[in-house]
């Protein structure tokens, strides 16, 4: 199962935490003295407009669904666990009236067999819902890198214009403002400049979270792909409760089905061992089938603490009479019960932090949109009056602060979407979002 990327890096590379400057501590600097004079530089060339095509999310989540290779892979070993039941079918009746004999444990490897069909269904549904997540979060991901683009875009636009007003002010042009002197134009330089490079960061942030979200559609990587949304959508889903997730979590997670499903193809092992009364030395049904082939989640302790599940483990081949190759295959079966029950501590554990995680983002952007409804009137009483009177907060402070706040609300926006996201994955569809253009 793909890692849970909930942590402070996955937003390096866009705007998110290092995209604004904090106006306090950079106007509280000791104003910097003029560099000397420069060559003017070379014209920037604009960016090439790379056209893909556009799509819904409901869209991208069905191309998904049918191309991407994981799921093609997993679909090959439910037919595989099929045509290896249908082989069995055919031995006995092969074996025909001496199958008995020939074949004591037919029954007990049949029952396995049923299983082993369960369990490639179990995992490739959940498969399913990890794409439908990865899917959902690179989409919204592009969505709101250009979200962030466009307040640093407005944010550098309106401090060259607050540039050329200083520029004029300084020279004499528009006479002198007190507070606003050469090295309020210095300050306003170097502010521009910072800005225009996470603008940089953004536009390539943006680039990026496209290639990702081809890469989760299962598509090829020469084809490039565009989002039709043109904004964050606000959920509401405060319907979600902590004991509905935990519920869904615990009795729907394909991995839980799995280990639940393994203990009961061990516990038949023993009784398959002691179907075969004269053998000394009898395979198991590890010798069919490679039961380390699924990873197994390693334990974590840093940056959050994360348990290790318990790996399977059974020989291909058990000896002795069968009353110990019983009793061993009994106790392995003991060891797989425990496998599962770990596995479900595990998935409450993950259920209930992911809960928490929505419930943190939820009450974020409550908090935050006021702040940046509040924001945009203020830059829009900033600029109505052209020509007004300008001082050294209107050019420096007042218009850095607004689009922080602008930001901080698209922020928590892609940071509730993505919760709910996760929520959905973690319940195993339990909790359905209903996202715009599903």
């Amino acid at each position: 199962m793909p890692h849970n990327p909930h942590n402070p890096s996955r937003r390096k590379f866009l705007v998110a935490g290092g995209l604004w400057l904090t106006a306090s501590g950079f106007t509280a600097a000791q104003p910097p003295s003029l560099p000397p004079p420069e060559r003017a530089p070379l014209p920037v060339m604009p960016r090439p407009v790379e056209v893909g095509r556009r799509y819904t999310l409901g869209e991208a989540v069905a191309i998904a669904h049918q191309q991407h290779p994981q799921l093609g892979a997993l679909r090959a070993s439910m037919n595989a666990a099929m045509i290896k039941q249908r082989g069995l079918g055919e031995v006995k009746r092969t074996a025909s009236i001496a199958a008995p004999i020939i074949i004591p444990d037919y029954e007990y490897r049949i029952q396995q067999s049923d299983l082993g069909i369960q369990a490639a269904m179990a995992e490739y549904a959940q498969a399913q819902h990890e794409i439908t997540y990865a899917v959902i979060r690179c989409y919204y991901t592009v969505v709101y890198a250009r979200e962030q683009t466009k307040v640093a875009k407005d944010l550098v636009d309106q401090l060259e214009v607050n540039l050329e007003n200083v520029k004029r002010i300084v020279s004499g042009k528009e006479g002198g403002i007190p507070g606003i002197s050469k090295n309020t134009e210095s300050e306003l330089v170097l502010m521009v400049g910072r800005v225009r490079t996470q603008l940089i960061l953004a536009e390539t942030g943006t680039d990026r979270a496209r290639a990702a979200l081809r890469e989760a559609m299962g598509l090829d990587p020469t084809e490039r792909v565009d989002v039709v949304d043109q904004g964050l959508p606000e959920i509401l889903a405060n319907q979600i409760t902590r004991e509905t997730v935990i519920a869904h979590a615990t009795t729907r997670r394909g991995e839980i089905l799995l280990a639940r499903i393994g203990a009961d193809v061990t516990r038949l092992e023993a009784c398959a061992q002691w179907a075969r009364r004269f053998d000394i030395m009898a395979n198991t049904f590890a010798a069919g089938a490679d039961i380390h082939a699924r990873q197994v989640p390693q334990a974590e302790r840093e940056p959050d603490y994360k348990p290790g599940a318990i790996a399977p483990e059974m020989p291909t081949r058990l000896l002795g009479k069968r009353e110990t190759r019983s009793a061993t295959a009994a106790l392995y079966a003991d060891r797989a019960e425990e496998a599962a029950r770990q596995a479900r501590s595990m998935v409450g554990l993950e259920a209930d932090v992911g809960f928490s995680r929505w419930e943190q983002a939820r009450r974020n952007v409550e908090s935050a949109k006021p702040v940046a409804r509040e924001a945009r009137e203020f830059i829009a009483r900033l600029r109505e009056a052209a020509g007004g009177k300008q001082t050294r907060e209107t050019l420096l402070i007042n218009e850095v602060s607004a689009n922080q706040q602008i930001a901080a609300f698209n922020e928590a926006l892609y940071d509730q979407i993505i919760a709910l996201a996760n929520l959905e994955r973690i319940t195993a569809g339990g909790v359905r979002v209903k996202f715009p253009g599903r």
